[in-house]
């Protein structure tokens, strides 16, 4: 949710309370599943799916 409103990692680990690299590792590991090539593709993938509840 927090990458498709357009936050940066940093952002993110701010708001959840995490380190950067946890966020960067959690979002790594979001792009493989998703197979998707960048952050843009990959919130566009768990849009289409369903997975970004607004």
């Amino acid at each position: 949710m927090w990458m498709a409103k357009g936050r940066n990692n940093n952002d993110i680990a701010a708001i959840l309370e995490l380190s950067e690299r946890t966020i960067k590792f959690h979002i790594k590991n979001i792009m493989q599943k998703f197979n998707a090539s960048n952050r843009t593709e990959a919130v566009a993938i768990a849009a289409r799916t369903g997975w970004i509840i607004n």
